[in-house]
Parts: C-alpha cells; sequence; structure tokens
C-alpha cells in the first residue's frame, strides 16, 4: 500500500488530534474541503489490503482503526507494498555499488522491474545526479554500465542508501537485502566481542550503524573490487594523535578486522581498522560513554549553547547541570559523526515530528544556528530528532518534580545547610521552602500539593504528606533513605495509572 502525501497528512491527522474525528474537523486540520476529505478517505481505504484503515460511525464522524494502521505500518516496513521509482532506482544503485568497479549490462538491472527504454534512461540521469553528490561517476559503455570513484565515498553512497531503505531492523533481521543467517550471526558474534572487550553495551542505533559498516564490507569483498585508500591518504594529524590518545579501541579495531580477514579469507588494509574505530568512536554506549577528550572543549561549548538556546525557546529552565552532562555525552560523538559524515538512522523519526512538532522546530532552529556559529556539517533531520528526545525528556522531569519541604527547629543554618546538600543530590526535585516546624504548624494550607518534608526534628504534628526524619548534614545514609522514598512514590504513582 502506497499512500500520496496528502493521504498519509490526513491519517497523521487522527494520530495528534484523536482517533474519532469529524469531517469538519479534518477539512479545518488540513485547510481543504469535506469534499476533499471524504473523497482521500475512499482511496485510504481502497488502496488497503486489510481492510478499511477509516471507518465512519454515525453521530461521530471518521476513526481511525488503530489496530489495521499499525498492521499495514509492518506490512510497509516489511516490503510489502509496490516499489515506486525511487525504490527502483535505490535498488538499482545499491547493487551497482556494491559491484563496483565491475561493469553490468544495463538489461540485468531492469529486467525484474518491467520498464521501457525512456524510464531506464530518466532513472540513470536520475541515479548520475544522486551519484554525483557523492562524488562517484556513473559510466556507461554500450550496454555495459559502472560505478567509479574512491571507496570512502562508495561507502558513503551504500550506507545512506541502505538506511534510506531500512534494511533490517534493531534485531537485525533482514528486509529488502537478501543476507545469510549464518552472515548475521558471524557480525553479531563480532558485536558481541566488541561489547565484551569494551566492558560496555552499544546502545541502539549505533549497534545497527556498526552491523550496517562490516556487512557493507562483507559484501564489497565478495561482489565488488576494492582500492584500498591508503592511510597517508586518509589521516590527517588530528586523526593520527585520535588514534594515539585510544589506543586500546583502535587495537580493538584491528583485532575486528583480523576476524574478518579469516572469515572472508581474505587480507583487508589498514584503512579498515580506522573506518572501525571512527565508528567505535562515534557511538553511544549504554553505561559510561567513551570520552573524547581531544573534542570536549568545542563539545561543551555546544552542549551550553543548545541548553542555554533551548531553554529560551522552550520558556523553561532545561539546562540544569545534570541536564547538560547528560546532553553532553550524546553531543560529543555526534560532532565527531558530523566530521565524518556518519549516518545514523533514526527509525523514530516520523513519530519525533508527530508528536512532538514543536520541540522539533525549536530543535531545528538550534541546529541550524550552532552549524552557522561553530562551522558545523549540516546536523541531519536524523540526528535532530534524537535530540528532540532529550528535551522532551528534560520539559517532562520539570512536570513531573516533587515539592519538597525542608524542616529544622530553627528553619534558619541547620535546614539552609541541608537544602544545599539535598539540591545538590536530588536536582530534580523541587525544594519549595525552608522553614521550621513551628512556621508550618502555624498555616500548613500555605504549603498545598507538598510531595515530600525532610525534617531534621521529630514532628508532633500527625502528617498526611510522607515524611524523612533525617540528619542536618544529611549523610549518605539520608540520601540512601531519600532515594528509596522517591522509588516508592513513582511506583505507586506508576500502579494508580496502570
Amino acid at each position: 500500500m502506497q499512500l500520496s502525501k496528502r493521504e498519509t497528512q490526513l491519517i497523521e491527522l487522527f494520530i495528534k488530534h484523536g482517533m474519532t474525528l469529524t469531517a469538519q474537523d479534518l477539512a479545518e486540520f488540513a485547510n481543504v474541503s469535506t469534499k476533499t476529505i471524504y473523497r482521500t478517505i475512499k482511496k485510504i481505504n481502497e488502496a488497503s489490503d486489510i481492510g478499511e484503515l477509516i471507518s465512519s460511525s454515525v453521530g461521530k464522524g471518521f476513526c481511525l482503526n488503530y489496530d489495521n494502521y499499525l498492521n499495514e505500518s509492518i506490512r510497509k516496513r516489511e516490503g510489502g507494498t509496490v516499489q515506486g521509482p525511487l525504490e527502483r532506482r535505490n535498488s538499482v544503485l545499491l547493487k551497482m555499488l556494491f559491484k563496483s568497479p565491475k561493469k553490468i549490462l544495463v538489461q540485468d538491472l531492469f529486467d525484474e522491474y518491467y520498464v521501457s527504454n525512456t524510464v531506464i534512461t530518466n532513472d540513470l540521469v536520475r541515479m548520475n545526479e544522486f551519484l554525483q553528490e557523492y562524488q562517484l561517476l556513473l559510466i556507461r559503455k554500450g550496454q555495459r554500465i559502472s560505478i567509479e570513484g574512491t571507496e570512502k565515498h562508495i561507502r558513503k553512497a551504500v550506507n545512506h542508501l541502505i538506511s534510506a531503505n531500512r534494511v533490517w531492523e534493531e534485531d537485525f533481521s533482514t528486509q529488502q537485502e537478501k543476507i545469510s543467517s549464518y552472515d548475521i550471526n558471524f557480525i553479531t558474534s563480532l558485536l558481541e566481542y566488541i561489547e565484551k572487550k569494551l566492558q560496555n553495551g552499544i546502545a541502539y542505533p549505533y549497534n545497527s550503524n556498526i552491523f550496517s559498516h562490516i556487512y557493507i564490507l562483507i559484501k564489497r569483498i565478495r561482489e565488488g573490487e576494492i582500492h584500498a585508500d591508503t592511510c597517508s591518504e586518509l589521516l590527517d594529524p588530528d586523526e593520527r594523535e585520535l588514534i594515539t590518545q585510544y589506543d586500546q579501541l583502535y587495537q580493538l579495531s584491528w583485532a575486528v578486522i583480523t576476524k574478518l580477514n579469516h572469515y572472508l579469507n581474505v587480507v583487508l588494509p589498514e584503512s579498515e581498522t580506522f573506518y572501525l574505530f571512527q565508528y567505535l568512536l562515534s557511538s553511544r554506549m549504554e553505561k559510561e560513554p567513551i570520552k573524547l577528550s581531544r573534542k570536549s572543549k568545542e563539545a561543551l561549548e555546544i552542549t551550553n549553547f543548545f541548553a542555554t538556546e533551548m531553554s529560551h525557546l522552550m520558556g523553561m529552565r532545561v539546562d540544569y547541570q545534570p541536564n547538560r552532562q547528560d546532553l553532553y555525552e550524546h553531543i560529543d560523538p555526534l560532532l565527531y559523526r558530523l566530521k565524518n559524515e556518519i549516518i545514523v538512522k533514526n527509525d523514530l523519526l516520523g513519530d519525533i515530528k508527530l508528536e512532538y512538532p514543536d520541540i522539533f522546530q525549536q530543535v531545528q532552529k538550534v541546529s541550524q544556528a550552532a552549524e552557522q556559529k561553530y562551522y558545523l556539517n549540516e546536523i541531519s533531520e536524523d540526528e535532530i530528532g534524537f535530540l528532540t528526545l532529550y528535551f522532551v525528556k528534560y520539559k517532562e522531569m520539570i512536570h513531573s518534580k516533587k515539592r519538597v519541604l525542608i524542616m529544622c527547629s530553627s528553619g534558619v543554618g541547620t535546614s539552609e545547610l541541608l537544602k544545599v546538600k539535598v539540591r545538590k543530590a536530588f536536582p530534580e526535585l523541587e525544594i519549595v521552602d525552608v522553614l521550621s516546624a513551628r512556621k508550618f504548624s502555624k498555616a500548613p494550607e500555605k504549603y498545598q500539593n507538598i510531595d515530600l518534608i525532610l525534617t531534621t526534628v521529630n514532628l508532633t504534628i500527625e502528617m498526611m504528606i510522607p515524611t524523612i526524619l533525617v540528619n542536618s548534614v544529611f549523610t549518605k545514609q539520608d540520601e540512601k533513605r531519600v532515594k528509596e522514598m522517591l522509588g516508592e512514590m513513582r511506583d505507586g504513582n506508576r500502579a494508580n495509572d496502570e
């Protein structure tokens, strides 16, 4: 099932504004007539292979059948839709890039699509335009055609096309591209080897990115002819210094390439070790991230820029130090990806743009400003989508902050010290006030919607609010008890929601 832009936008209106909408609602949201809405809904349902996606309900309007919509989305991801011109061109390009610089009969490339010579000619023109963006040449001699260029540019073009086509899912199951289970198991074992040596998991989608890189290398070796970039051409002084700084990571890359040599029965060039090294450096780890100390100053400046500008655009403080540190650990490898044009596909991009359009547009605006201010390569929508999720998280953390009162006998010295230590240990808490128990007992109505009280004295008044007795210097044991209480409160809220 292939939907036009208008049909896709109409379905997105249901997801954004509600599962049931009237024709008038849809017309106003889409800025079209109700006749257009009826006609578009009819086309959507006629194109569906699994029943109506949008049904009418007497007295209520139209309703999106969410189960059918999800099933249709899955079918689309699994290649269940008819290929259009773009998908055809991308598929042909992939075949040629994998076999580069070998020459292939034009007819062999297009036979399965049953298209005319005019269509083939038009396709080749469009394909050549795409290849020029990657400094690659489409060479045609008679009935044979080939792609020529450096290995580095061939890999970038292949990676772009594979990312666009979503060859595999998070578990590396295959879609359009035919890949043997034997290869999947081998590449997966390499990923497990890397994680074991790092004593750290590689977060999704970065693990998928490394999987793609190794898969592309295997297929290029088997089907094409690799003309390796020499390290003297490949590495600048900064990159040589990077290898020295992260020698252990470079040695791990070398060990993985050695395993590939045995698997493929070849001797891969040294440049392949550096390519893999780049991918590892640009990945996000599940626990302790790899610190790119060489880039830390630049990454810190750009992190602060994003935090400050987004706080202004969102109209709320999201630039607290814990948030900055969290964001920094993403931006640090992001900068390395931008410099080396490493693509990371964001499978959630469509959902992110649909669910959080305002924050996405704000991050996009700040990204464009950062590109100009810090002379960065273009930050893709995929990367903007990842950054958007961070600011969505910070916004939700603010809205879910627990309101805390701090009490002691006087409400002055000891409680102020306690306030500083609590704020340092739990920056996510909102400290509403610091006061004496006596002051609170005189006017408890002034303190509504309090979630937790931390006190250095035994309270004689009966409290309906959770209360923890703590030391005035707030020891590690106190910190542990507060952490446990917050955990219980979160679990309780989750149970209530369910």
